[in-house]
């Protein structure tokens, strides 16, 4: 399953960390899922200092590639936006786990935030324009 072209996905790396994360948040609302990476141990979770972080991208491709050397047993798992909106961010805001939104390599980390931080962008994204 495709959900990138090759030429969109070499364009999207291209961006900076915050432009990834502009996109990133506009693609989930847009087409209401983002992925998260899946293991043997549940949802993938990254140490940063002395905080856990869960990585998510707005394609499977971005999941897949940021995988390969570091978390083989990793495979890219769809979740649906009104989840992530209305029980993860809530149950991370709760437990002061961080988001890390579209990184793309060791090189480029993507945007690291809070769940409250997230979840005050995607209520900015959903309201009304005018």
């Amino acid at each position: 399953m495709t959900e990138i072209s090759a030429e969109d996905f070499i364009a999207l790396s291209k961006l900076l960390p915050e432009e990834r994360f502009d996109y990133a948040i506009a693609s989930m609302i847009e087409r209401q899922h983002l992925w998260g990476l899946y293991g043997d141990n549940g949802w993938l979770m990254l140490k940063a200092e002395d905080d856990a972080c869960i990585p998510v991208w707005p394609y499977a491709e971005f999941a897949q590639a940021w995988v390969k050397n570091d978390f083989p047993d990793c495979v890219p798992k769809q979740i649906d936006f009104a989840q992530w909106h209305q029980v993860w961010l809530p149950g991370m805001q709760n437990n002061g786990t961080l988001v890390l939104v579209f990184p793309l390599s060791e090189d480029e980390e993507g945007i690291m935030l809070e769940a409250e931080e997230m979840l005050a962008c995607i209520d900015e994204e959903l309201q009304p324009q005018g």
